[in-house]
């Protein structure tokens, strides 16, 4: 099975620059190559208003692309993910908490149906602290507990299954051990 937990890391801190540009026509053009492998594009509102949608397209090295579509006033966001050839490959559909971060997500596969469910818990700042992963029918598969340093940088995870064993550790996590969380139980949200 694959960890879903590093796309939401990963949306939750988009590429930084690039092409911006708003509803109301105006182009400005900030581009920027992000890394030697990665171009970003982002659209910018300009406004407030509640048409304030924010439009990020990610490049990968491998060709594939993430479109995420970020639309704050609606509590929404999404992420799609194409191959090279534009064949689907993934779709997140988030839902935002009031003060914009992630609370929630479903991961559907090209057919659309949702393969994975997640909970997010965020800190003061705004960081994913913990991401629980479940079935579509709410079976507790994975717990995923993020690590930062003391910038706010995230500087890895682990994941632990359901019964709270530690199955992956990554980052500057895998260099110290810290006590396996107790899974949350199955019915409670």
């Amino acid at each position: 099975m694959k960890f879903s937990g590093r796309q939401g890391a990963a949306v939750s801190s988009p590429p930084k620059t690039a092409v911006s540009f708003s509803r109301i026509q105006t182009i400005v053009v900030l581009c920027s190559l992000v890394s030697a492998s990665e171009i970003a594009f982002t659209q910018t509102p300009q406004s407030s208003g509640s048409d304030a949608v924010r439009v990020t397209v990610s490049m990968h090295p491998d060709g594939s692309r993430t479109v995420y579509n970020f639309d704050p006033p609606q509590h929404k966001a999404v992420a799609t993910t194409t191959d090279a050839d534009g064949k689907l490959r993934e779709t997140i559909r988030y839902e935002l908490d009031d003060a914009g971060r992630f609370s929630s997500a479903e991961i559907s596969g090209p057919d659309g149906r949702v393969r994975l469910k997640s909970r997010y818990k965020n800190d003061d700042e705004g960081r994913i602290l913990e991401e629980t992963q479940s079935a579509p029918d709410g079976t507790f598969q994975h717990k995923i507990v993020y690590s930062y340093d003391t910038s706010g940088k995230q500087t890895g995870y682990s994941v632990f299954d359901a019964s709270g064993k530690l199955v992956s550790r990554t980052g500057a996590a895998a260099a110290r051990p810290s006590p396996s969380p107790k899974p949350r139980e199955k019915n409670r949200r």
